[in-house]
């Protein structure tokens, strides 16, 4: 599975810096914008399923049993999941930062007073998705990584026969990465708003 956030993060890229209108050619901004949610949507239901066969798993009393399996499997996904949105989210801010100097550079060579307006404006509103879309997803990747962690806690939990000590250390840490889990899935809700407000940006000012 590729990175949701990473289409999230090509789609401010789609337009010339320079330029008060989109490319002629080209995949447009919109459908990129489009993807990127759709994608953040599609992370958000990993880490729900990722739950649904934790919450399995804790009533199988055969360690390393099918359900056990699964949720080990799943796991696996989401450690890369959690690699790839570092190594994202240090590329996006590298790319964001030369994208919107170069940007603002380019509109104050633009001639026409409309057009150098209409560029301005077009910045403002998009650089102001970006710097938000950038912060939700820096904060999922703060929540993500120790909701994985607690996840390897339970599942090295797991491994062998449950006694009392350790069904309970279980429930412990269960819950503490169905908190983290919350705060993933908020992070990334507010990522889809601003890729919403994104999308809507480039539909009124194309």
């Amino acid at each position: 599975m590729s990175l949701c956030l990473a289409l999230a993060a090509s789609a401010i890229f789609s337009i010339h810096a320079a330029d008060p209108a989109p490319r002629a050619s080209g995949a447009p901004g919109p459908e990129r914008i489009r993807a990127g949610r759709d994608e953040v949507i599609t992370l958000r239901s990993n880490i729900f399923l990722t739950l649904v066969v934790l919450d399995q798993v804790r009533g199988e009393r055969e360690p390393n049993g099918p359900r056990y399996q699964a949720f080990t499997n799943q796991l696996g996904r989401m450690e890369i999941l959690a690699r790839a949105m570092g190594k994202r989210i240090e590329e996006m801010k590298q790319r964001g930062d030369a994208y919107f100097a170069d940007w603002e550079a380019g509109t104050s060579t633009i001639q026409d007073p409309a057009a150098r307006e209409r560029a301005s404006k077009n910045f403002a509103e998009r650089k102001k998705s970006y710097d938000l879309i950038r912060r939700s997803m820096q904060e999922a990747k703060e929540s993500f990584f120790p909701f994985i962690n607690y996840l390897n806690v339970i599942k090295t939990l797991l491994e062998g026969p449950l006694d009392e000590k350790r069904a309970a250390a279980a429930r412990d840490t269960f819950m503490s990465a169905n908190w983290r889990c919350i705060d993933v899935q908020r992070a990334l809700m507010d990522t889809e708003t601003e890729l919403d407000d994104l999308a809507a940006s480039f539909a009124k000012n194309p």
